[in-house]
């Protein structure tokens, strides 16, 4: 291969590799952005992996551009990933991790599909008995409702210094 060829390869494969870690970079969604109060944790029938998840109910969740923090632990983001996940994605995907399929609807949420919010960060200890984050993993309900999830359970949680609505979301 002749130099000229060589660095323009070279300068490709440098472009292709570049795209791919802007587009990995995604933004936090603005909507996620402040703060907000879990009110409670939502039943299911699978079985969460962590006996502290109760202590979670009343806790405030703080998400940022570059880090979240959850009862003083501040966990800084290397990441965010969204997507779109239908209901029954979402039933496959639980079912795949926990043996037992989850739908939506058993989590309030009455759409087709709902956006998730993955952030992505190191492992930490913010609770004392686990590496996993509570609230990394988020799925954007409505205006000033989120669900959460820590260790295979669901928590709703709602903004804080937001009029009440409901939490209840409906199909368009």
């Amino acid at each position: 291969m002749r130099p000229a060829k060589m660095w323009a390869a070279c300068g490709l494969v440098a472009a292709a590799i570049v795209a791919w870690n802007v587009r990995a970079q995604e933004p936090m969604p603005a909507q996620i952005a402040g703060s907000w109060k879990i009110v409670r944790m939502l039943p299911t029938k699978n079985e969460g992996c962590w006996d502290g998840a109760k202590s979670l109910v009343g806790t405030t969740l703080t998400y940022r551009t570059n880090g979240m923090r959850w009862q003083g632990g501040e966990v800084p983001l290397t990441g965010v990933i969204t997507r779109t996940v239908t209901a029954e994605t979402f039933q496959k995907e639980t079912e795949q991790s926990w043996g037992t399929p989850l739908k939506l609807s058993e989590l309030k949420i009455m759409t087709p599909s709902v956006m998730e919010v993955d952030l992505q960060h190191e492992d930490a200890d913010v609770t004392g008995s686990t590496t996993e984050v509570p609230g990394d993993s988020v799925m954007l309900v409505g205006r000033n409702t989120i669900v959460v999830s820590a260790c295979g359970t669901f928590f709703e949680a709602t903004r804080m210094g937001a009029a009440k609505n409901p939490t209840v979301a409906t199909a368009r």
